[in-house]
């Protein structure tokens, strides 16, 4: 087994992994980064503020303590305004680009660690010579108030949402198809022998597809069987009526007892055969054993075949092209030697007087091929393969003495099956029919 649902459930969990990790890792920067910036108003606050130190520096010096004071108590935070005086150690010829970038704070416009216990300090020039506003950012101000709540969704609530859904889909792709087999099977088992599994569960390339596949090739072995045994219960019900009707004429007759009890003793056995016949059909059908068992001498089985069929049927030659020896291994005696007489015989019954019938055993591409040739009318090709149904008479004129019941061929198909072997019908043209036997020696 290949694990094609194996790999399918694997590859959509793997990949969905590695996508959840990366998009959430992504998600979470991008929202922590869009978070930790302040917000336009309170960057315009803090701006204010700046031009507001300038305003007083610049009207009245001696107040500033006074305004910054006012500004602490009224945000809560603390601030200085400072002037910057760069103590050159090293590097003073980069002082026109470097003194732009120096800093004693963050910049209004910077962003925010949101993980940090402590509130930045925030520089604030304030347009006057080298002086800054250092203020501590306010707590209104801190930007990612429900960072944490929105970080424990992203990392936490959003992932089970997420694998839920994974979970449903992979959940119904799996679910889904077994549910309609399993309505299938109970129609089924209801009596519905029509039922199979739907297209979609049918054409998966999974287990699931090979479950329901088998699921049909049952259906389709159950449906065959039983419609084989109504047929033949019904045929069998059939053959039945005439010898059960004869034994009641010849109960009403007025035979005397010593022709009486021939006619009825000739009935039992033309019932017995017919029951027996039926019954070893069945087997073999319902049972489908495999006879191979021993080896069998082919040469030698089809000469004491052909010595009965002689004596049986003394009108009609019987020629033999056998090879010195033919060996069969594990097979079965008894199976090939009935459904060989069974073929020899029809051939018989089927050939006129006086026409001849050739039996030959030949090997052929790793195959012992058994042809048996009759003289008869033949059979069309469009009903070559009926001869061998149970019950099939294609010449209806025929009574049961010379056309019997129709299972001859049936049980010889049947045997040779049972061995490992085949067998096939063909015009023996201008006229006559071949039964060929393959079997694997």
């Amino acid at each position: 087994m290949k694990l094609k649902l194996f790999w399918k459930i694997y590859l959509s969990i793997a990949l969905s992994s590695v996508s959840l990790v990366w998009g959430l890792s992504y998600l979470s920067e991008q929202v922590e980064r869009k978070m930790s910036y302040i917000s336009p108003a309170d960057q315009a606050q803090l701006i204010a503020y700046g031009q507001q130190a300038k305003a007083v520096f610049e009207d009245n010096p001696a107040q500033l303590s006074e305004w910054a004071n006012w500004v602490e108590q009224h945000e809560q935070t603390r601030l200085v305004v400072v002037r910057m005086e760069p103590n050159w150690l090293q590097g003073q010829e980069h002082a026109d680009y470097i003194g732009e970038e120096v800093n004693f704070g963050r910049g209004v416009h910077w962003p925010i660690h949101l993980e940090h216990e402590q509130n930045p300090i925030i520089d604030v020039p304030i347009g006057v010579q080298d002086y800054h506003l250092l203020i501590q950012l306010p707590q209104r101000m801190r930007p990612g108030a429900h960072w944490q709540l929105i970080h424990l969704s992203i990392t936490i609530l959003l992932p089970l949402l997420l694998v839920a859904v994974l979970s449903y889909f992979i959940y119904r792709h799996i679910i889904k198809p077994l549910e309609a087999l399993h309505t299938d099977t109970t129609k089924f088992r209801a009596g519905n022998f029509d039922t199979r599994a739907s297209v979609n569960a049918a054409n998966r390339h999974d287990e699931i597809g090979q479950l329901a596949l088998s699921f049909n090739h049952m259906a389709d072995s159950i449906a065959e069987l039983l419609s084989s045994q109504r047929q033949l219960i019904a045929d069998i019900s059939h053959e039945l009526r005439t010898p059960i009707t004869r034994l009641r004429l010849t109960l009403d007759s007025q035979y005397q007892p010593a022709q009486m009890y021939e006619r009825i003793e000739r009935e039992i056995n033309c019932m017995a055969d017919l029951v027996e016949d039926t019954l070893t059909l069945a087997w073999l059908d319902n049972e489908k054993p495999e006879l191979n068992q021993e080896d069998v001498d082919l040469v030698a089985l089809i000469e004491s075949i052909a010595e009965d069929a002689k004596f049986e049927f003394p009108n009609h030659p019987l020629a033999l092209d056998l090879t010195s020896e033919c060996m069969v291994c594990n097979s079965n005696h008894r199976a090939l030697g009935q459904s060989i007489e069974n073929i020899v015989r029809n051939a018989m019954k089927y050939t006129p007087i006086d026409a001849g019938i050739r039996i030959s055993c030949r090997q052929h591409e790793g195959q012992v091929l058994i042809e048996i040739k009759d003289q008869g009318p033949g059979v069309p090709a469009a009903q070559l393969e009926d001869i061998f149904k149970p019950f099939v008479r294609l010449d209806k004129s025929r009574d049961r003495d010379s056309g019997g019941y129709g299972l001859g061929l049936a049980l010889a198909r049947r045997q040779i099956k049972a061995v490992g072997g085949s067998l096939e019908a063909s015009n023996n043209l201008p006229h006559g029919l071949v039964m060929t036997i393959s079997l694997s020696p």
